[in-house]
């Protein structure tokens, strides 16, 4: 191993990543609270079109962080040892992950009506994006360091790219929305999403989420 950096077991890593994450979606949910005492003869239909933001950011946080989950373990789970600093930048991404929730809460407390709220919902995402990629990158140049990845592993993966690069780009236009219309912002974070879900779901392979890590004898 290298003399410069120490290694570890990325199984705790994982565990701990994992039960972050279950948190973190039982709190989204928790978010999604009745209105108290509705006027009488109100209709649940009614109620729940009324609340229509809560719902939005709920799943528009929901598929994001199940999203940011799935690339995380791939990374991690390919990877038999990491080293401390990509724990440390894990550290970093689960700090963001972790503040997702509240970020969800405040658009559906402030229904869209100040364009800051969804500033700060996207200046999270592009931040949790940009951690991420950066701990794939990380992860993957672990590999190299240990000599266990594969032919031509020193290059940028596309899923790496995209993370530290264009999610940060589409961030970027969300906040500059956001400052013209909030449901702009919105909509830019709806499209994305459905987009990589399109993209995610029709894949063959995982591609680029795989890392090459032999069986440790």
């Amino acid at each position: 191993m290298s003399k410069q950096r120490t290694f570890y077991r990325s199984e705790r890593l994982g565990a701990l990543t994992d039960g972050l994450f279950a948190i973190v979606l039982a709190l989204l949910v928790l978010e999604l609270k009745i209105p108290e005492d509705p006027a009488p003869g109100t209709e649940v239909v009614q109620v729940l079109l009324s609340d229509w933001e809560a719902f939005a950011g709920w799943l528009i946080s929901f598929v994001i962080l199940a999203r940011l989950w799935m690339f995380q373990h791939h990374a991690a789970a390919s990877a038999r040892f990491v080293s401390s600093r990509s724990i440390a930048i894990n550290f970093a991404f689960l700090a963001t992950v972790s503040l997702i929730p509240f970020s969800a809460h405040l658009v559906s407390t402030f229904e869209l009506s100040r364009p800051m709220v969804l500033q700060i919902f996207s200046l999270l995402i592009g931040l949790v994006s940009i951690f991420l990629g950066w701990f794939m990158r990380s992860v993957q140049n672990d590999q190299q360091a240990l000599g266990r990845s594969e032919p031509g592993g020193q290059e940028w993966t596309k899923d790496t790219i995209h993370h530290l690069v264009l999610v940060p780009i589409v961030a970027a236009v969300a906040i500059i929305a956001a400052q013209l219309d909030p449901r702009l912002a919105l909509a830019v974070w709806t499209i994305e999403t459905i987009i990589v879900l399109v993209i995610f779901l029709t894949a063959r392979s995982d591609g680029d989420l795989h890392i090459y890590a032999p069986d440790d004898n």
